[in-house]
């Protein structure tokens, strides 16, 4: 075996992976509220329906939130980041260390098992685009503020 046939199956077995790119907490929690933000911009015009990848934005949302979760930090609620992200407001609750026994709230999974698929647009824009006549809706709100513990 060569060594280019080594060094190949080091890179692929993780040994020089985990070396190679490392990752600090500080890159944990900038990507957790970059994925936190942009979710909560799109979730603020979400009486518009779900976009285009809105699945794969709440995906990425939900890895973050458990990284940033498993530093030992409570988790900000959905209604912060539509808030941070969606309207410019300051970010609550960042980088509060939980208790000692205090569970980890995951918002993201509460939207995914709550919300998703389930809020859709307040007007019909098809038969917007079709007749021209003015539409009022009502739609829901999706929010995970009742999940925080603020204490």
């Amino acid at each position: 075996m060569n060594w280019l046939t080594k060094l190949f199956k080091k890179l692929f077995a993780g040994e020089i992976a985990a070396k190679v790119i490392p990752i600090t907490d500080e890159q944990i929690i900038e990507r957790y509220v970059l994925t936190g933000s942009e979710f909560g911009s799109v979730v603020s015009m979400i009486y518009m329906g779900e976009c285009i990848g809105f699945g794969e934005l709440l995906q990425t949302w939900e890895d973050a939130e458990f990284d940033y979760a498993m530093l030992g930090f409570r988790t900000c609620s959905l209604d912060d980041f539509v808030g941070y992200g969606g309207y410019g407001t300051p970010l609550p609750g960042l980088r509060v260390a939980r208790f000692v026994d205090e569970q980890p709230v995951f918002h993201a999974k509460y939207y995914r098992e709550t919300y998703l698929g389930k809020v859709g647009p307040a007007i019909d824009y098809a038969r917007m685009m079709i007749d021209g006549e003015a539409q009022t809706g009502r739609y829901e709100m999706p929010t995970t503020e009742h999940l925080v513990t603020r204490k």
